[in-house]
């Protein structure tokens, strides 16, 4: 079940877009938690509640044009989105630099920051899920960006929405999840809340393909000199685990971590896992080792 417990929420406004954040006060350095496509900060909730009894200070926003967020114009969305965490690293540093720990979209964005030409108060990064350089058969085939799935299962005429709506959770959960075990059906609910209709997931899983398309030209990201521990699950079934070993070499200094039984979230499937690594990162941003 998605806890509550110590997480506030409050409005603010990064690089002109105004967005929802969730925090948890705490000890510093804070920890900033980026999301992926189309997901809400929301799904931090687990990570957020186990950094709130550890009093940790964490925060975790909502990205330009998802969640609570105010909506993007059109054109390339990476810069935007740049720009937006750069402000949110700057507000969240004041006392200390910050730990990014992001998953897929927030991964790339997360990356991206640490090796900014602006020198951003980054203390270590944690992608995780990291697209751009390596995709499943899945994704490759265009079963998922172009909506083959999704859409046949959500325009089926002739069967009642909440049919409909359970199948797209279920089809959801098993690409987001990789541990059965951990599959918490209220956060799923929460994350596919916006795609039970053909039009909305019509809608979504274009926006998904620009997104890819745009991720994919990106150049390699290099300059990275703060600690590195990037997360994989093995079990992940959109971001190829290829795509963070190639992170992994083009970030020499950086730990590649791989949990067995973690999808594409490992944020949702092994939330302690992620929650140690980011403390670790917290309490010794400069070392020379990192956490395992």
């Amino acid at each position: 079940m998605i806890a509550v417990g110590a997480i506030g929420e409050r409005r603010r406004t990064y690089a002109g877009t105004g967005t929802r954040e969730l925090f948890v006060e705490g000890d510093g350095p804070t920890i900033v938690l980026v999301h992926g496509f189309a997901h809400p900060a929301d799904s931090w909730r687990p990570v957020l509640n186990r950094f709130a009894e550890a009093g940790q200070s964490a925060v975790a926003v909502d990205l330009p044009g998802f969640g609570a967020a105010d909506p993007v114009e059109s054109g390339p969305w990476l810069p935007h989105g740049d720009l937006f965490l750069s402000e949110v690293v700057a507000r969240h540093s004041s006392t200390a630099p910050v730990v990014l720990i992001g998953n897929s979209l927030g991964a790339v964005l997360t990356v991206r920051a640490a090796a900014s030409p602006l020198s951003l108060p980054v203390a270590g990064i944690v992608p995780t899920g990291t697209p751009g350089m390596g995709w499943t058969q899945l994704v490759r085939a265009g079963l998922i960006c172009n909506g083959r799935i999704l859409t046949t299962i959500t325009g089926i005429g002739g069967v009642p929405g909440l049919v409909r709506g359970y199948v797209a959770d279920q089809l959801v959960a098993r690409l987001l999840y990789g541990d059965r075990r951990a599959l918490d059906m209220e956060m799923v609910r929460l994350l596919t809340s916006h795609v039970h209709s053909r039009e909305s997931a019509r809608e979504l899983l274009a926006r998904a393909a620009l997104m890819k398309a745009e991720v994919d030209a990106a150049p390699t990201v290099t300059g990275v000199r703060c600690p590195t521990v990037i997360v994989h699950g093995r079990r992940d079934r959109l971001v190829a685990l290829a795509s963070s070993e190639r992170l992994h070499v083009a970030i020499a200094h950086s730990k590649l971590v791989v949990l067995d039984a973690a999808g594409h979230c490992p944020h949702l499937d092994a939330p302690q896992d992620i929650v140690d690594i980011g403390r670790g990162l917290a309490a010794n941003p400069r070392g020379q080792s990192t956490p395992a």
